[in-house]
């Protein structure tokens, strides 16, 4: 939201509990007189007044929802991050056309004793946590730390240990989010693919920086997102199975593909549909198929990459 926007609602909002606080209906006395007798014989009259609210409460409960909302509007500004159970620390993705992350981004934790967690991978209990993450990959696509301390009921600090490992060791690697890293296997279908893409284009286009699995505007996500000095490349990474005419998935594919790199509003942008063709499917096929389409992308240059599994790296 722009500031304008968000002076103009603040402004809204601070009127509208304005208007609660000062046209509230008065409160509603209601008086009651009772008479007892005193033990010498005479009378005495007692009143007590009652206040009903009616809906002067629900009233004074939205003019102050209002006065917390416009307050919240500039929590950024103001560095408060958290007022009660609103809020609580940001989960920020690294953005589009941002320098790639540094490596210690995804080193272990902070406070953690290597000589002492290497000496509790050879616990057999541990092996298992390991074994039971690599598992969970058969059911997702990717994985953070959340959700694996959840599946195993273990503090977020000792569920990034196990992914810092696993990612040393080659089995994971790290991508996307610099405070909430996403973790996929180095040796997944989709990664191999990715590897690939990479290794045609540097190439062509001498070393790129790559981060993989990128949120792109609010709503579109690029398998990987390589960047040169002069061009960046957005990569989808596509599978094909069976023979057969490739021209309705490749119509739904490329202009979807260009939706994504539209959001990077950049100059320089280029698209990279990467076709793995795989058990039945012929990459000769696919590619005469492929040099005989054309594709309505204005200004933005497509590229259909048709590999076959051989050239898919181990």
């Amino acid at each position: 939201m722009t500031r304008t926007r968000k002076a103009l609602l603040s402004v809204f909002l601070v009127l509208v509990a304005f208007s609660c606080f000062y046209f509230m209906p008065p409160l509603r006395t209601q008086t009651v007189s009772y008479t007892t007798e005193d033990p010498s014989g005479g009378q005495r009259t007692e009143t007590s007044a009652t206040e009903h609210r009616g809906i002067a409460k629900p009233i004074e409960l939205i003019g102050i929802a209002c006065l917390v909302l416009a307050a919240w509007l500039w929590r950024r500004e103001f560095g408060v991050t958290q007022i009660g159970p609103l809020g609580g620390a940001p989960v920020s993705q690294q953005p589009a056309g941002s320098p790639p992350r540094t490596l210690d981004e995804s080193g272990p934790p902070p406070a953690l004793d290597l000589a002492a967690v290497s000496r509790e991978m050879a616990d057999a209990e541990t092996r298992e946590r390991l074994q039971h993450i690599m598992q969970m990959f058969e059911r997702v696509h990717s994985l953070d730390a959340s959700r694996v301390a959840a599946e195993l009921r273990v503090s977020a600090h000792t569920a990034r240990t196990y992914l810092f490992f696993l990612t040393r060791n080659g089995q994971l690697r790290a991508d996307g989010f610099p405070k909430r890293t996403i973790y996929t296997p180095s040796k997944s279908l989709e990664n191999r693919i990715l590897d690939a893409v990479k290794q045609r284009l540097s190439e062509r286009h001498g070393v790129l920086s790559e981060r993989r699995y990128v949120r792109i505007g609010r709503i579109h996500e690029a398998d990987s997102l390589l960047e040169s000095e002069a061009a960046s490349f957005v990569v989808e990474a596509k599978v094909l199975r069976k023979r057969g005419d490739v021209a309705p998935q490749l119509g739904a594919w490329v202009p979807q593909l260009l939706s994504v790199a539209a959001e990077l509003r950049a100059g320089g942008v280029a698209c990279v549909l990467a076709l793995a063709c795989l058990d039945d499917a012929d990459p000769t096929s696919v590619k005469r198929q492929v040099e005989a389409m054309t594709f309505d992308s204005g200004s933005v240059p497509v590229e259909v990459m048709v590999l076959a599994e051989s050239d898919l790296p181990e």
